[in-house]
This record gives C-alpha cells, structure tokens and sequence, in this order.
C-alpha cells in the first residue's frame, strides 16, 4: 500500500556512545522491512549514526563501526585540550577526523532527510534543537555535530556563533515532544540504553550500592524522553511509537564500556540491534501501556 504524502516517520536516536552501534542493527532490520526514516532527531552517538546514515545509508554505518576502535583516538591530549591549561581531559580532533570519513556535509547539508540534533547550550544553560537547515554552510554544520558528540569532561566545548555548546544527551536524550513539534506521524525510539535493570535484592557493600545507583541514574537520563512519557496503546498523544533497545543483560553503567569501541564489540552489538528491532515489531502492541513517573 503506497504511504501518505503527509506520512512523516520519525527515528529518534538516542545517545550511549559505544552502544550506538546497537543502533546498526536496528536501522539495518527496519530498511529491510521498508521502514524508513523521513526525519531523524540524533542525539550524541545519535549524532553520529544519523549524520553517516545520511551519507552514505546502512552500508557507510556498517563499514565505519566495522574499523573504529575509539580509545586511541578519545586519548589525544594537546597543548589547549588538556585537565591542566584547558577546559576537557582531551581534543576532539583525532575523533573527529576519522569519524568524519564517513560524513559528507555538503551532501547533509542538502540533504531531504530532515537532520534534527540534540545540543546543550552552556552559555544560556539549556537544550536547543539545531536542523541541518540552520546552518549556513557545510564547515558550520561539521561544527555543529562536533558539538553534539563532544561528551564532557572528555571533549572542550565547541563554539558556535559565539556561545558554548555540548553534548545535549546530558539534558535531552530522547526528545517525543521534539518529534511531535516537527509533526510526526510514527515514531521510532533507536534507544542504544536499556531501560531494564535486572532485579537486585540486597547490597554487600557501600561501592556495591553506589554501583547500582549509577546504573539507575544512567537508565534514567538515557531513556528519561520516552520511560515516563504517557503512551497508551502504543500511542504517544495519538502518535503510534516504537521503542526499540537492548535487553536487560546490556544494561547497567561502565564508563570503560562507554568510552572502548573495537570492531569485534561492535559487531556483537549490531547483531544485537537486528535480534531486537526484529523482536520489537514482532511484538504485538501492548494493550493500554502506560510509563508514568511512580509506575
């Protein structure tokens, strides 16, 4: 059955660093369905995936996580970008040179696919949505999706027009009012974070309960947009979602595990992402589900 003209899918891809290539797999499953985006809202690792799947589609996404190993290009102190005389422990240069491989802005730039990225604004304290649209050239759009992966303290803060910004997965990783205001009518949450924490009954020690604290608070800010959002009957305000994510044996905080990207992790977590996003839309919709806070 041919799509509505005023059809407009929108992917949601959240942020979690090296677990975005989980987010492969599930673009990966959901093209050979036919399902495609016409918008895609990126996030941090978000970011990323979404600017090479722009470029060059599943194929440049496969190829760049199938070479990338991160630690020893994240490990790139310099004279400005270092704990001592600058604002991060690192450059973001050398990260940004070889993920840039796989981006060509200009073709971003004017791109038909709506390109929506998620950035913190330090000088005004904020989130702030930036479309490719808004920029005014090719080099200002690189710099903007610099900033959308520069993770602090790792990376400095990226200017841009004058003003500060950052990572916006720390503030707003998975926006479903955002895809709302850009006029959605499907919604597919790509949420590289579990939201499933596997039951802990008790705690041996102090560094075993603070563990388990920052596993929850990690959950919570990766999946805050969408796990106390209210959708019922799969629906978020009338708009049908679809939360795809890792299963509970993926979940939990390791900054190690966050920051190591190798080709061999990374595809283990592809064929992850294509056994979920197939399980996912297998799945019949819940019958009046709803997250609340307190659920």
């Amino acid at each position: 059955m041919p799509e509505s003209k005023d059809q407009k899918r929108v992917f949601i891809l959240g942020g979690g660093a090296a677990l975005g290539a989980h987010q492969v797999g599930v673009l990966k499953y959901l093209e050979e369905i036919s399902i495609k985006p016409d918008a895609l809202i990126c996030s941090s690792i978000g970011v990323i995936n979404g600017c090479v799947y722009g470029s060059g589609g599943i194929p440049a996404l496969e190829e760049g996580w199938a070479h990338f190993r991160s630690l020893a290009k994240v490990v790139n102190p310099t004279t400005t970008d270092n704990p001592i005389t600058g604002l991060s422990l690192f450059s973001i240069e050398k990260v940004a040179a070889s993920l840039e491989e796989f981006m060509d802005f200009p073709k971003l730039l004017e791109s038909r696919l709506d390109l929506e990225f998620i950035l913190l604004n330090l000088s005004r304290g904020r989130g702030e949505m930036w479309s490719h649209a808004m920029c005014n050239s090719w080099q200002e759009l690189r710099t903007v999706t610099r900033a959308g992966y520069s993770i602090p303290p790792v990376f400095p803060p990226i200017e841009i027009r004058g003003e500060y910004y950052i990572d916006g997965g720390l503030a707003w990783n998975i926006p479903l009012e955002h895809a709302l205001e850009i006029n959605a009518t499907e919604i597919f949450v790509l949420a590289p974070i579990s939201s499933q924490l596997p039951y802990h009954a008790n705690f041996k020690n102090m560094l075993d309960y603070l563990g388990r604290l920052a596993d929850v608070l990690w959950r919570t800010i990766g999946n805050m947009g969408h796990l106390y959002a209210r959708i019922e009957d799969g629906c978020f305000h009338g708009v049908p979602v679809t939360i795809i994510e890792p299963g509970e044996e993926m979940s939990g905080l390791s900054v190690m595990g966050l920051l190591n990207s190798y080709p061999e992790k990374s595809k283990r977590m592809i064929a992850s992402g294509y056994r979920d996003a197939k399980r996912a839309m297998e799945r019949p919709v819940e019958t009046k589900r709803t997250h609340q806070a307190g659920a």
